[in-house]
């Protein structure tokens, strides 16, 4: 049965709590909630609340779209303006809307850069994925080691109409998006056949450490932080 726990912390246990629940947090005064099955291991849980059946309808109560540059990024429920390019994605109960500051910072660098073949590594909703071909990129590859995440990247790419390729193995491909853990994105970047990548998932107070890849810029919002790396001297 779902509850809703209440879990008290900083800035480094939301970045661990929004790796854990990709559906998003509840950001309380002093806490944050997460629903779920069972309480999450190695918090300071402090309370524990029976949740109503009508529990994910009000989830959408903290899924808002957001503004990022030319982009919105926001749920079915809502109206997104007229001047934007719309990117409408269905929360559900499985992954957020876009609404963190990481992902806006990769939207952000997104927009910024030559659009090209695109990696999307730790897909989840496929925001990214689904954002990057409406500004033009393409091929588009969508990779997660979860099954919900591929078949959720699938549906909001085909709400969109567009065409993001989905699935589990690396293929080559010009620039690479991952907003994940730093520990991910360090032990998966020497891996992926890119030039260059838009890495986020982590604080600003920590930058990713991988022979051969130096970063280009460097962004930050609300203490997170998101960076632009090219392969090469």
């Amino acid at each position: 049965m779902v509850k809703r726990y209440v879990v008290v912390g900083g800035e480094p246990e939301l970045a661990l709590l929004l790796h854990i629940f990709p559906e998003g947090v509840e950001e309380l005064d002093g806490a944050y909630a997460v629903y779920a099955d069972e309480p999450p291991l190695g918090f300071d849980v402090v309370a524990t609340d029976q949740v109503d059946e009508d529990w994910p309808d009000r989830w959408r109560d903290f899924h808002h779209g957001v503004r990022v540059g030319r982009l919105w990024v926001g749920p079915p429920w809502e109206e997104p303006p007229a001047d934007a390019i719309a990117i409408v994605i269905d929360p559900g109960r499985a992954f957020g809307t876009g609404a963190h500051a990481t992902t806006r910072l990769c939207l952000e660098l997104l927009q910024d850069v030559e659009v090209a073949s695109l990696l999307d590594v730790g897909c989840g909703s496929g925001v990214l994925s689904v954002a990057a071909a409406k500004l033009g990129f393409a091929p588009i590859r969508a990779v997660d080691v979860d099954d919900v995440a591929l078949e959720t990247t699938r549906a909001n790419a085909a709400a969109n109409g567009v065409e993001v390729g989905v699935g589990t193995d690396f293929e080559p491909a010009q620039l690479a998006v991952m907003n994940i853990a730093l520990d991910v994105v360090e032990r998966v970047l020497p891996e992926l056949p890119v030039e260059r990548a838009i890495t986020s998932g982590y604080l600003d107070r920590d930058e990713p450490d991988v022979e051969g890849w130096h970063r280009l810029e460097r962004r930050v919002r609300d203490g997170w932080a998101a960076d632009l790396l090219e392969f090469g001297p």
